[in-house]
């Protein structure tokens, strides 16, 4: 656990990361918060999970996304060798100004660029979905 108690600062950033470059619509800086390889679950909202950086940008450049992210409540746990676990809340501003609660459950493996998340799983918790 030290090992990743000693990251919990780059880790969190990392997850953090993440809200900052969609607000800013800067996709081309995904890299910085994701592996190459990293998949992002958002299934919850309908469709298949997304494979690979500029997969993930692609998607995310299409509309129907939240306007705004805000992330909380960061939580990092060791995982096995140079992995870590994080879950945090989010809190996004959608269209016609409802907003959704959903929490992030991250995988995250260091890499010769600093800590990356390498899979995203989106859970959401309000609205409920049935």
């Amino acid at each position: 656990m030290a090992a990743v108690n000693g990251a919990y600062d780059q880790i969190s950033t990392v997850v953090a990361l993440w809200a900052h470059i969609m607000d800013d619509h800067e996709l081309d800086r995904l890299g910085e918060c994701l592996t190459e390889d990293a998949v992002w679950d958002g299934s919850v909202f309908g469709g298949d999970p997304v494979v690979g950086l500029d997969a993930i940008a692609a998607f995310m450049n299409t509309p129907g996304h939240a306007k705004a992210h805000h992330t909380t409540n960061i939580v990092v746990s060791e995982g096995p060798g140079d992995e870590a676990r994080a879950r945090s809340k989010g809190l996004s501003l959608l269209e016609g100004g409802t907003v959704a609660s959903v929490v992030y459950a991250d995988d995250l493996r260091r890499t010769d660029d600093g800590w990356r998340i390498s899979r995203r799983v989106i859970h959401l918790t309000w609205p409920q979905r049935f």
